[in-house]
């Protein structure tokens, strides 16, 4: 007859007692944070399920699809720093440091191997070989990069196109987007039209979209709808799974937290054209260069509200005269991550100063 013996273990090996899912309840911010943008992270923490998963952006051209993805990646950034930012195209120098460029051109390499292995495959056999190839990568290679990141890439059709099933861009997507929980990455990318998205590599790893709106009364604002969505592969179709959550988002306003937070002058010589400018190119000339102080001073002493102060700051920096960009005082915005030919207020020749 079989006996079968048990053998005890010390009781130190009976547990598990690494870091795990219960030492990591809560959320880790940057130091430094205010209790109104520790809040704010906690809703970017919460509503972005602790930054993982797939979000695509949509809108038509000029609602803010790159301004939604520069505020989303530049917030995690600032408040998550331990989250690494991968982008696809150089922001401006005021974005600051980020992990590096991910798209077909810097992993071209593997890319290419990929496409060696699929040219030994039948005609039959070339997506599953393609897709195998693209699994394999992103479990070895793709950990190492791509572990713990937010990755933000603009037109993403390009990336996941409905035309092109078999390219091994597609599939590396494929393959990153199956493995986003265990990567712990957040994808962010902007599209114009969901029809474009690959409905096998793509739409059914979605798990929020963003509807992007320009604002009627601010040339600068913008409003961004974030919901959680379900993709229907019998109706092509994704669906709302939650309530619409709006995230208002001025790109013109001074951050104070960028760069040094200062507002410069760049034309001394400027003659004003309100008497708004007049009072606030006074203050600026004295030495009052930050935009809190700023409407402090103008509030305190003078009569001008802080909506006054942010649209005669606005119009000096975006405004227009005689057909030509104003730009008679620069500082720190949210447009001024990115060069973008969407936003009306910014010209593609522009250069933002740091």
């Amino acid at each position: 007859m079989l006996v079968m013996t048990a053998t005890r273990l010390p009781q130190d090996d009976l547990f598990d007692d690494a870091a795990g899912y219960d030492s990591d309840i809560g959320v880790r911010f940057a130091d430094g944070l205010t209790t109104i943008e520790r809040r704010q992270a906690t809703v970017l923490y919460n509503m972005f399920n602790e930054l993982w998963g797939l979000c695509i952006v949509v809108g038509d051209p000029g609602t803010g699809k790159d301004t939604f993805g520069n505020w989303l990646a530049y917030s995690i950034k600032r408040y998550f720093p331990w989250k690494r930012i991968w982008r696809d195209e150089k922001p401006r120098r005021l974005f600051g440091t980020y992990a590096g460029l991910f798209n077909d051109e810097v992993i071209v390499k593997e890319l290419a191997k990929m496409r060696e292995v699929a040219k030994t495959a039948s005609a039959t056999r070339v997506d599953e070989v393609l897709e195998k190839a693209a699994d394999d990568w992103v479990s070895s290679h793709g950990v190492v990069l791509l572990q713990n990141s937010l990755i933000y890439l603009t037109e993403f059709w390009r990336y996941c196109s409905r035309r092109e099933p078999h390219s091994p861009m597609n599939k590396t997507m494929g393959g990153i987007h199956k493995e986003k929980r265990h990567l712990d990455a957040l994808i962010v990318g902007t599209t114009q039209m969901v029809s474009d998205l690959d409905r096998k590599t793509c739409l059914p790893w979605v798990d929020w979209r963003v509807t992007c709106t320009h604002s009627r009364t601010n040339k600068t604002g913008f409003t961004f709808f974030i919901e959680k969505v379900k993709y229907d592969k019998r109706l092509d179709l994704l669906f709302s799974a939650s309530r619409p959550l709006a995230i208002p988002v001025d790109a013109g306003k001074p951050r104070s937290f960028m760069d040094d937070g200062r507002i410069v002058i760049r034309r001394p010589d400027y003659k004003p054209e309100t008497e708004e400018e007049r009072v606030v190119l006074a203050a600026l000339k004295i030495g009052v260069d930050t935009y809190d102080r700023l409407v402090e001073l103008l509030e305190t002493e003078g009569d001008m509200s802080e909506p006054e102060v942010l649209d005669t700051l606005k119009e000096l920096r975006f405004g227009k005269s005689n057909g030509r960009l104003k730009w008679v005082v620069d500082y720190a915005c949210y447009f001024g991550l990115f060069n973008s030919k969407s936003a009306p207020q910014m010209q593609t020749s522009i250069k933002i100063d740091n």
